[in-house]
Protein backbone atom coordinates (compact mmCIF):
# COMPACT_ATOMS: atom_id res chain seq x y z
CA UNK A 1 0.00 0.00 0.00
CA UNK A 2 1.12 3.38 -0.70
CA UNK A 3 -0.42 6.85 -0.79
CA UNK A 4 -0.06 8.86 -4.09
CA UNK A 5 -1.06 12.39 -3.87
CA UNK A 6 -0.27 15.15 -7.43
CA UNK A 7 3.21 15.82 -6.38
CA UNK A 8 3.78 13.54 -3.56
CA UNK A 9 4.68 9.43 -3.16
CA UNK A 10 4.85 7.82 0.21
CA UNK A 11 5.56 4.21 -0.15
CA UNK A 12 6.31 1.84 2.98
CA UNK A 13 10.11 0.02 2.90
CA UNK A 14 10.55 -3.35 3.94
CA UNK A 15 13.00 -2.91 6.93
CA UNK A 16 14.82 -6.09 8.55
CA UNK A 17 14.47 -3.22 12.23
CA UNK A 18 11.87 -1.90 14.50
CA UNK A 19 11.33 1.24 13.01
CA UNK A 20 8.65 1.92 10.23
CA UNK A 21 10.46 3.34 7.10
CA UNK A 22 8.70 5.12 4.25
CA UNK A 23 9.86 6.53 0.90
CA UNK A 24 8.74 9.70 -0.07
CA UNK A 25 8.88 11.01 -3.88
CA UNK A 26 8.01 15.09 -4.38
CA UNK A 27 8.47 16.81 -7.43
CA UNK A 28 11.15 18.80 -6.06
CA UNK A 29 13.22 15.38 -4.34
CA UNK A 30 13.20 12.30 -2.53
CA UNK A 31 13.78 11.76 1.15
CA UNK A 32 12.89 8.61 3.85
CA UNK A 33 10.67 9.15 7.14
CA UNK A 34 11.51 6.92 9.77
CA UNK A 35 9.30 6.39 12.70
CA UNK A 36 10.79 4.40 15.99
CA UNK A 37 8.84 1.74 17.31
CA UNK A 38 8.10 3.25 20.72
CA UNK A 39 7.07 6.70 19.61
CA UNK A 40 4.31 4.98 16.68
CA UNK A 41 3.39 2.23 18.64
CA UNK A 42 3.85 3.58 22.99
CA UNK A 43 3.91 7.10 22.39
CA UNK A 44 1.56 7.98 19.46
CA UNK A 45 0.11 4.96 19.86
CA UNK A 46 -0.39 4.31 16.21
CA UNK A 47 -3.06 1.56 15.90
CA UNK A 48 -1.68 -0.53 12.15
CA UNK A 49 -0.06 0.00 9.26
CA UNK A 50 -2.97 2.30 7.71
CA UNK A 51 -2.06 4.85 10.66
CA UNK A 52 1.29 4.58 9.94
CA UNK A 53 1.25 5.24 6.51
CA UNK A 54 -1.35 7.88 7.19
CA UNK A 55 1.14 9.76 9.71
CA UNK A 56 4.11 9.20 7.10
CA UNK A 57 2.43 11.04 4.81
CA UNK A 58 1.20 14.05 7.13
CA UNK A 59 4.58 14.61 8.51
CA UNK A 60 5.95 14.26 5.13
CA UNK A 61 3.66 16.96 3.60
CA UNK A 62 4.54 19.31 6.76
CA UNK A 63 8.56 18.87 5.90
CA UNK A 64 7.76 19.81 2.17
CA UNK A 65 5.46 22.61 3.14
CA UNK A 66 8.51 24.62 4.53
CA UNK A 67 11.30 23.22 2.99
CA UNK A 68 13.55 25.75 1.03
CA UNK A 69 13.72 24.65 -2.36
CA UNK A 70 17.06 25.91 -2.85
CA UNK A 71 18.12 23.00 -0.61
CA UNK A 72 17.75 19.42 -1.19
CA UNK A 73 16.08 17.42 1.57
CA UNK A 74 17.92 15.73 3.83
CA UNK A 75 18.09 12.29 2.90
CA UNK A 76 16.85 10.46 6.15
CA UNK A 77 13.93 12.26 8.91
CA UNK A 78 13.86 10.37 12.19
CA UNK A 79 11.13 11.12 14.62
CA UNK A 80 11.89 9.01 17.70
CA UNK A 81 11.06 9.77 21.66
CA UNK A 82 14.19 11.82 22.06
CA UNK A 83 13.44 14.35 18.89
CA UNK A 84 9.52 14.42 18.72
CA UNK A 85 6.37 16.02 20.58
CA UNK A 86 4.43 13.17 22.39
CA UNK A 87 1.76 14.70 20.85
CA UNK A 88 1.59 13.67 17.31
CA UNK A 89 -0.81 16.72 16.65
CA UNK A 90 1.63 19.26 18.20
CA UNK A 91 4.48 18.01 16.23
CA UNK A 92 2.93 18.04 12.82
CA UNK A 93 2.18 22.03 13.83
CA UNK A 94 5.65 22.50 14.87
CA UNK A 95 7.02 20.95 11.29
CA UNK A 96 4.62 23.22 9.27
CA UNK A 97 5.43 26.01 11.43
CA UNK A 98 9.12 25.92 11.62
CA UNK A 99 10.11 22.89 9.48
CA UNK A 100 12.34 20.05 10.55
CA UNK A 101 16.15 20.10 10.16
CA UNK A 102 16.39 16.20 10.20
Amino acid sequence: MSYTEVNMTVTPLENPGNSSKFHVVTKRGEFVVALSFTLRTKIWKLADDTAELAAAKELAEAIVSRHDPTLPFKPLYVFAEHNADPSYEREVQTIRKYGRAA
